[in-house]
């Protein structure tokens, strides 16, 4: 995900950029946002590699700023921690301390959850909407 920033200045030069850009080849983007107070969009994509992801950024090199966030479906990071979980778990001598520190990661990812239920609760945004 990036989250990316102009200097108020720059609008129209960024909304007219923008208005003709294209995404490269392997960029594929899930949804873009935009703030309604101004100056920052929001994009979620995937790209298979570094090299996509540069191309895509660096014709907007010096008008914006870009913050750039790995991020998944929690639902996805879930089931790995679980399985990340076990595994460590599971080990020889160190078990003891590996169980000790999975549960405390899956006590951690379970507050987790919990937070994005509630902020999901209270969210002017319903899921269905798309816009």
């Amino acid at each position: 995900m990036d989250i990316i920033t102009w200097e108020p200045k720059d609008s129209l030069k960024v909304a007219n950029f923008y208005a003709n850009y294209e995404y490269p080849k392997g960029i594929k983007v899930i949804d873009e946002w935009t703030d309604l107070t101004g100056y920052r969009t929001f994009v979620i994509y995937e790209t298979a590699d570094e090299k996509t992801y540069a191309a895509s950024v660096l014709p907007f090199i010096g008008l914006c700023r870009f913050e750039t966030f790995p991020i998944m479906k929690l639902d996805k990071f879930m089931q790995i921690a679980q399985k990340f979980a076990e595994k460590v778990g599971g080990k020889g001598s160190g078990a003891e301390q590996g169980g000790e520190a999975s549960e405390e990661f899956l006590q951690q990812m379970e507050n987790i959850e919990k937070r994005i239920e509630r902020l999901e609760h209270h969210s002017f945004i319903q899921q269905e909407d798309t816009t």
